[in-house]
């Protein structure tokens, strides 16, 4: 689900509205806002006033969450990688240590 669609989805259940209900209010189709809410779709600006009016807030608003989403997502996507890529830095710091002092740490290949 995209983040913009995570908010609504979010604000819509917040104010207890249905996917017919959000539409009608908005004047969208109720197919539409189901799009929306699975991240097929991406508002217009006209759409995002109409949706925010329908929500009882303000666009501003509704941006402002799904900015605050987006970068704790980010956030959260770095320190998931971050343990990654320290265990191929160190695994490659080791491989140059070996190859310095002339050893390694592989195991001699077998002679056939």
């Amino acid at each position: 689900m995209e983040v913009f669609g995570a908010v609504l989805r979010e604000h819509r259940l917040r104010g207890e509205l249905t996917h017919e209900q959000l539409a009608f209010e908005a004047d969208i189709q109720r197919k539409y806002v189901s799009m929306l809410e699975l991240g097929q779709h991406q508002p217009t600006l006209t759409t995002l006033f109409a949706l925010a009016a329908a929500l009882k807030c303000s666009p501003s608003e509704l941006l402002a969450e799904v900015e605050r989403k987006l970068k704790k997502t980010r956030r959260s996507n770095k320190k998931a990688a971050n343990p990654v890529k320290r265990h191929v830095n160190d695994a490659i710091d080791q491989e140059r240590a070996s190859e310095a002092t002339g050893r390694s740490h592989r195991r001699p290949r077998r002679s056939s």
